[in-house]
Order: structure tokens, then sequence, then C-alpha cells
């Protein structure tokens, strides 16, 4: 008896612990995936492709996407995170497997009409007026040389 109401208390503690473990799985990957992603690569059944060159996907705070994806119109629609998938709720419902998500890099796997699609994203980070660029051209950091002083001259 005592072997038995044992088992039953780890079981239902085990499963509440799991169900908690999904839904803060399921809160990080929403919050990690905010932002604007833009493909690096693409694979339809598991061979390179160009068709997808271009793709990119924005997701916001507020429960909306956007997709130039060519299987959706270009416009903000609703999207929710479960897990390790993402629902598109546009007319049909489309869902995307999250295969990796990290604070930079996105693959995300899509089935449409019989071919397996994976394509592999990097977040790109927007700017906005005002904002400091790092300086992406590789130069070491130079100071140019004063401007001739005039007087000096006379």
């Amino acid at each position: 008896m005592f072997a038995r109401l044992t088992t039953l208390t780890l079981a239902s503690l085990s499963a509440v612990l799991l169900f908690h473990a999904c839904e803060d799985e399921t809160k990080n990957n929403s919050l990690t995936l905010v932002g604007r992603w833009e493909l690096v690569r693409g694979f339809r059944n598991q061979k390179p492709t160009e068709t997808l060159a271009g793709t990119y996907f924005q997701f916001g705070q507020d429960g909306k996407m956007k997709t130039n994806l060519p299987v959706t119109a270009e416009e903000p629609t609703g999207y929710e995170v479960n897990r390790n998938e993402i629902r598109q709720k546009s007319t049909p419902p489309i869902r995307y497997a999250i295969r990796s998500l990290s604070d930079s890099n996105l693959v995300l796997g899509l089935e449409l009409r019989g071919m397996l699609f994976e394509m592999h994203f990097k977040r790109v980070f927007e700017s906005k007026p005002g904002d400091i660029l790092p300086d992406t051209t590789g130069k070491p950091d130079t100071v140019p040389p004063p401007a001739p002083d005039s007087s000096a001259q006379e």
C-alpha cells in the first residue's frame, strides 16, 4: 500500500514538473524569438536551394509576425509558440518546427506540399536614427590628421 502511494505521489510530482518545464521552454522560445531574422541558407528535401533567398521573419512581442515566405501575404499575422513549434495563425495555419534557437541563430523546419524545408536564419539588429553602429570595415581605428592651420603659414 505504501509503495503504491509513493509511486502515485512521484508520478504526480513528475507530471507537474514536466508541465512547468514545458511552460518555461515555451516562454523562453517566445522571448528569444522576438525580432527580425534573415535567411542565411535554405534546404529543400535536404538539398541546398536558392528558392528561399531573401526570406525573412519578423516576430513581435504583440503576438504578430511578418514574413515574405511565398506561402502567405507579407502582412502582420498572429502567431503563437508552443514548446518547439511556431503556429502562424493564417488560413490555413502554418506550423514551423523550431529545430534550434539561440540569441543569434534560428533554424526552422517546414513541411509544405510534400516537401521538407529547413531554413537557417541570423538575427538582424535594426538600427534606429541616432544609433551608433560598429565599424564593420575591418580597418583599425584611426584619427584623421589635424587640418592645416592657415594662421601658422603666414
